[in-house]
This record gives C-alpha cells, sequence and structure tokens, in this order.
C-alpha cells in the first residue's frame, strides 16, 4: 500500500504522535523516557526541529514541534531508528519498534496551537495515572510554570504564555476547562475520549430539562433531535452508538443525521 503524503503545515507548527508497535509499553522505564527527551534534544540543537510541548507516555509519545517537514521526517527517523536498535539490544528483541511512521497533524491557527498544547499535558490526566498535569515528571507542563533549563524553546514559550498575558495562573485554568476539539490520539484513547465527552452531553441536557435519565427525553423530538446532533457533531460516536446511549433506532438517528 501507498503512503500518504504528509500535509504541509502552512505555519510550520506540527502535533506529533508515535506509538510502540502492537500497543506495547516502550517507554515504560525512566530509562527509555529520557533516552528519548535525550535524542529529542540533539535534534533540537542540530535545528531539525523547535519543541513547544512534549508528553511521553508508557506507550505512545505526543509533541508540538515548529519544523519544516523535510527537517521533521529526518530528525524522527534518526531518533525512532536509534531508540529501536537500543531497544531491541536491551530488551533481546528483533524487529519492529514503534507502530508505523510517526503520525503528524498540520496545526494553523492560535486557537489549536493552545488547545493542542493542553490536550499534549493532559494526557497523563485523562489517563488517570495523575491527578494534575504538573504531577506528571514526563511533560513539558512544568516547564512552563517553573522556567530554568527546559527542552521547550524559550521564544516559543514566551509566544505562548503572552496568550495568556504572561500569567501563570491563566495558563493553569486554561488546561482545566474541557475542550471539544479532536486532536491526534491512538484508536482506543480516541474511542474513551469520545464517550467521556457524550458522558458530558448527555449530562448537560440531564441538567437542562431537569430528568435523571436522558431516556426520559425519547418522546420529545425536538430534543432528541438536538442530543443526537450534538453527539454526532461534538463526540463523533457511531450512529449505532448514538442510538444505544439515548435507547433509540438507529435509523433515527441516521434520518437526524441528514439535518446536519
Amino acid at each position: 500500500m501507498a503512503r500518504v503524503a504528509r500535509l504541509v503545515s502552512d505555519s510550520g507548527y506540527y502535533h506529533v504522535m508515535a506509538r510502540g508497535n502492537n500497543k506495547e509499553m516502550i517507554f515504560k522505564n525512566t530509562s527509555e523516557k529520557q533516552y528519548y527527551l535525550d535524542e529529542l534534544k540533539l535534534a533540537i540543537e542540530e535545528g531539525s526541529l523547535i519543541l513547544l510541548s512534549y508528553c511521553i507516555m508508557d506507550n505512545h509519545i505526543h509533541l508540538l514541534i515548529n519544523s519544516d517537514i523535510d527537517s521533521m521526517a529526518d530528525a524522527f527517523r534518526r531518533i525512532h531508528l536509534k531508540f529501536a536498535l537500543r531497544y531491541n539490544k536491551k530488551y533481546n528483541q528483533v524487529g519492529h519498534v514503534f507502530q508505523g511512521r510517526y503520525k503528524s497533524e498540520v496545526i494553523n491557527t492560535d486557537q489549536y496551537l493552545l488547545s493542542a498544547i493542553r490536550y499534549i499535558h493532559d494526557n497523563p490526566v485523562k489517563a488517570e495515572i495523575v491527578l494534575k498535569a504538573e504531577n506528571y515528571k514526563w511533560s513539558s507542563y512544568r516547564d512552563y510554570l517553573n522556567g530554568g533549563n527546559s527542552l521547550v524553546d524559550s521564544n516559543e514559550k514566551e509566544m505562548i504564555m503572552n496568550m495568556f498575558g504572561g500569567s501563570i495562573d491563566q495558563f493553569q485554568r486554561f488546561h482545566l476547562k474541557d475542550d471539544m476539539l479532536e486532536f491526534l490520539e491512538i484508536k482506543e484513547d480516541l474511542e474513551r475520549e469520545r464517550e467521556i465527552k457524550a458522558k458530558k452531553i448527555l449530562k448537560a441536557y440531564c441538567d437542562k430539562y431537569k430528568v435523571k435519565d436522558i431516556k426520559q427525553l425519547c418522546n420529545n423530538q425536538d430534543a432528541i433531535d438536538e442530543i443526537v446532533i450534538d453527539l454526532l457533531q461534538l463526540s463523533k460516536l457511531s450512529h449505532r452508538r448514538v442510538a444505544d446511549l439515548l435507547g433509540i433506532n438507529r435509523g433515527i438517528v441516521h434520518n437526524i443525521a441528514k439535518k446536519i
């Protein structure tokens, strides 16, 4: 199968994600996380990319970078090759360590840039590893709070903080807000994210109509239309799953979807 060409960002900003092959936890140890950051630092020092945000989870990584597409490709090819060689030698393994090529999505607006940074920093919170983003060691969140030596580019950091009027308090409050935008993510986590968004939407409608169970609104066609449209547009769940959540026929969801 031919590879799909990467989209080129007009701004130079990209959200990058890579995961372990077969969902393996290739970053489960401190040494793996630190080695990846060390190699990332070398790429930064060579001028291949500029880093704005990162989070190293146990089985995948998220990065927000500024680079041209060729330099980005060369940098991650080297980083991932060196990481794989080290990993296979250390654990006496052969074969792929990463699942295919790294994935990337373009970021062309300030709103999406800030939301992507929040999404990256909030990964360990959503995964219930920590209660607060600041408690996770392997992300750039604390770099924004504490300053000092950091992989995050100082000029980019200053630009980001200026969007919050230089206020760390505003930066922290921003990270506590919900976001209905959808970002590059591994399939299992993406489905979990969608389910969480759907539950929040349903709770909001239960509060609005003062009911304990959303299925109590099944005879209120105007309400059902509104809820189905919000679920499809904001949570991006399938027609089947939306029907299950509301206790209605999938054909009803399909017909409402035609109105969008």
